[in-house]
């Protein structure tokens, strides 16, 4: 709720503070007392349109600041998405200089201008000429009407901004898919044959090095046999002669007789044992490498065969075996991938009719809820109306869908447009004069006619509506006698629910305020200003008495008056 409105230097207001209460405030004064002025600062601290003309002449620059109490859940997410404190209050100012520069904050902290007007649309909703209503916004019509439909419309909303959620979470992975096989499917003929290509020659790893070491094998099949033979004759001996382990094992025999003399020469004769028989299994492992080592010119030809064909696969499918290799992984993952996204297409396409048709049989049932309440709530606006002054005006709720090519299957067959809120359309409807069609309000009601059809609506929600500050001004043109009483009593209703400020120069809305200020012009020093104060007791029934009797206040006009606050059972701290 408004708290306070403080205003420095703006038009005729040098400086003045209006406190409100939480529910019905009622603003008063004389023609050109300032009235319009205040509004015009709640407008500029809630972002609205500044205008340099505006400064107070002689000053340098005007002030507006306008405190929140409690601000809602709303406004609490935008102030932490834009990184201002918030706790119990928020104070949103604003500044404009002579020179038409300005800055705009919120609790103390610098913000773009567009971030100080969201914050102020979620916070205060102004009827009157040449104000943005809430109730020209489609979304703002539907969601009262939804309010209307209790438990019942709350459960088919919640249910219908879950199935949406999961069918464009579904459209975003289907996407995904369709474009990742979209762009598969260009490298797929090539993938299918680099695939074939590869597994016809069964490629191993690190086949290439062992192919190439038997080709140096068998290459040199000669010179291999040739060294190891020469190397074996010297271990074994031949000819008649001893080789190696035989000169060193007769050696051996012969010195046994000199062992246990010497510890260090017993401990050399051991080693040389050890040794002899290290030559002795030596010669036998070179013996077994002749008589093993392959002399196949056959096995030469299909070594040097299979390394060409390892060569050329490896040139064309990156350079090496390796490579050759990981790219036959590729292209079997490529093929594999293609396979599951058109399976998983079809899961998702399966997934999608289901939730389509679940979609369209929760928004068939809310669109039968919202034309059962939208005939009561049209009837009941179209009665209140006629009883402010408005005898003629018919008020009707229109509900209709769209189709669309993209939409959700309807049981009739066709596709309509459809969101999270179901696939109906909604519009508020007037038509204010005998003769005159229905038509959206934006087209059809003036400043003054909307302000009555928002109060009526507000007096039929029993929820808060997108604010819990309504401004109502230009509300009681035109009005009197019993028109007004009724204007005054359905802003009582209004103000059970929602923080009611209502600019008006009639006694029986002012009469039923719980807060009543008056916006008072005097001058000092030659100089116009205006001051906002809150009046109760004797001063309430004066200002009563002059909205009932003008300028004089005569005795007749007090006691009018002090009867009015009686009839409407005003607070006897606010009488």
């Amino acid at each position: 709720m408004l708290l306070e409105l403080r205003v420095e230097n703006l038009a005729v207001i040098e400086r003045t503070a209006a406190h409100f209460g939480p529910h019905f405030n009622a603003i008063t004064g004389e023609t050109g007392a300032g009235k319009s002025v205040l509004l015009s600062a709640l407008g500029l601290a809630l972002g609205g349109r500044a205008d340099p003309e505006l400064v107070r002449r002689g000053a340098e620059r005007a002030n507006s600041s306008a405190a929140f109490e409690d601000p809602p859940a709303g406004v609490l997410e935008s102030c932490r998405a834009l990184g201002i404190p918030v706790e119990d209050a928020l104070v949103l100012t604003r500044e404009l200089s002579a020179a038409g520069r300005g800055a705009a904050r919120a609790n103390g902290a610098l913000l773009p201008i567009n971030s100080l007007r969201d914050l102020g649309t979620q916070l205060v909703d102004v009827q009157g000429q040449g104000a943005s209503s809430l109730w020209l916004r489609e979304a703002e019509q539907r969601s009262a009407l939804d309010s209307l439909g209790g438990e019942e419309a709350a459960a088919l909303l919640q249910r219908l901004a879950q199935l949406w959620a999961s069918r464009q979470e579904n459209l975003r992975s289907s996407q995904q898919l369709r474009s990742s096989r979209d762009r598969q499917r260009g490298e797929l003929d090539q993938a299918r044959l680099d695939l074939a290509d590869l597994d016809a020659a069964a490629l191993r790893p690190g086949e290439d090095v062992e192919l190439r070491q038997e080709r140096d094998r068998l290459a040199n099949a000669s010179r291999l046999r040739e060294a190891a033979a020469e190397v074996r004759a010297a271990l074994g001996g031949g000819d008649g002669e001893g080789g190696a382990a035989d000169l060193l094992a007769t050696a051996q025999h012969n010195a046994r007789g000199s062992r246990g003399i010497d510890a260090e020469l017993d401990r050399l004769l051991d080693q040389s044992e050890a040794t002899v028989e290290g030559l002795r299994d030596l010669q036998l492992a070179f013996s077994s490498y002749v008589a093993h080592l392959p002399d196949d010119t056959r096995r030469l030809a299909e070594v040097e065969e299979r390394l060409d064909l390892l060569e050329r696969l490896s040139r064309r499918h990156g350079g090496s075996l390796d490579s050759a290799l990981a790219r036959r992984r590729e292209a079997a993952a490529l093929l594999e991938a293609v396979d599951e996204g058109d399976s998983g297409l079809e899961r998702l396409g399966r997934e999608q009719a289901e939730l389509e048709a679940e979609l369209a049989d929760q928004s068939l049932k809310l669109s039968a809820v919202r034309a059962r309440v939208a005939s009561a709530l049209a009837s009941a606006v179209t009665a209140d109306l006629r009883r402010m002054l408005m005898p003629k005006a018919e008020f009707r709720v229109e509900i209709w869908q769209v189709e669309d090519a993209e939409g959700i299957l309807s049981s009739n067959g066709t596709r309509l447009a459809t969101g999270p809120t179901g696939w109906d359309r909604v519009s508020f409807d007037l038509a204010a004069n005998p003769g005159d069609p229905p038509r959206p309000l934006a087209e059809a009601a003036s400043g003054g006619e909307l302000s009555r059809v928002a109060l009526a609506l507000l007096s039929h929600l029993t929820r808060e509506s997108g604010v819990s500050t309504v401004v109502f001004d230009e509300i009681d043109q035109g009005l009197g006698g019993e028109a007004a009483n009724r204007v005054g009593e359905l802003m009582r209703e209004v103000a059970n629910h929602h923080q009611v400020i209502c600019i008006t120069h009639l006694a029986p809305i002012a009469a039923r305020a719980d807060v009543h200020l008056v916006v008072a012009k005097a001058e000092r020093d030659g100089r116009p200003y205006s001051e906002v104060s809150a009046v109760a007791g004797a001063a309430r029934v004066e200002e009563l008495a002059r909205l009932l009797a003008g300028e004089a206040t005569p005795g007749a006009a007090r006691v009018h008056a002090e009867e009015l606050l009686l009839a409407v059972g005003a607070a006897p701290e606010s009488r």
